[in-house]
């Protein structure tokens, strides 16, 4: 196990055995940080790492110990995408496949630095240097945060699965239309924020932003209620052949 025997000592085995959840998490773990190809992630300290690790897995255990485990899976889930695209906007590029969503351009990549600049005078961004960030420095400090992000939610998102909180017809699920609709809405926020000119209408940002409450408000299927509300097939982009 090497790195991980001091947080095995810490999480007893019965504990994390007994919560099949918990299987979910440690393969992911396995996967995403102990054999990440990723350079970012290899030089985490072990601190850093077991950290990560252990909100996850705390995470997860609430979850597991609530009265509604599907809401409060969807409410870890919720969080941690709308951290995911808060940094996923600005790091996308023209042909990414999100970018086939209208309202996701793959524009914004120019204004990570003045973003991160932001970031760091807020206290978002750990930045110990005097020097402003380059634009490969400012795209590894959102990577960062963005990967973080974006493991739990694979994660939450394989237990979603578990606890049969999907669709089984894939094309009917609404994990990836909730993806597309807060990328969408916050990359309006973000145009709104810095003046620039707006892709799609307020009116279409509000309703992508509806899809976040029904998914909270535990709407079996999310995406047919979203459809019923606004009276049309939700805008999913075409598949790439």
């Amino acid at each position: 196990m090497g790195f991980f025997e001091n947080l095995w000592d810490r999480i007893s085995q019965k504990i994390i055995f007994s919560n099949p959840l918990n299987q979910i998490v440690l393969l992911n773990v396995q996967k995403e940080i102990h054999e990440s190809p990723h350079e970012l992630i290899q030089k985490l300290s072990k601190e850093q790492k077991e950290k990560i690790i252990l909100e996850i897995y705390n995470a997860v255990e609430t979850i597991w110990k609530a009265p509604d485990r599907v809401l409060a899976n969807r409410e870890k889930l919720l969080e941690c995408m709308l951290s995911q695209v808060h940094y996923e906007i600005l790091m996308l590029e023209p042909g990414n496949e999100l970018c086939g969503f209208h309202g996701i351009s793959g524009e914004l990549k120019g204004f990570l630095p003045e973003f991160s600049q932001k970031e760091i005078e807020s206290g978002g961004f750990v930045w110990r240097q005097e020097s402003k960030p380059t634009k490969d420095e400012a795209y590894n400090l959102a990577w960062g945060i963005w990967w973080r992000a974006n493991f739990y939610c694979k994660t939450l998102n394989q237990i979603r699965v578990y606890l049969k909180d999907y669709n089984t017809n894939l094309e009917r699920d609404w994990y990836f239309p909730l993806h597309y609709a807060l990328a969408a809405f916050e990359e309006y926020n973000f145009r709104e924020e810095y003046g620039l000119k707006q892709i799609i209408e307020g009116i279409r940002a509000i309703q992508y932003s509806t899809f976040l409450h029904s998914v909270r408000q535990g709407h079996k299927d999310p995406l047919a209620e979203w459809e019923k509300t606004y009276n049309e097939v939700f805008p999913m982009p075409s598949k790439k052949v």
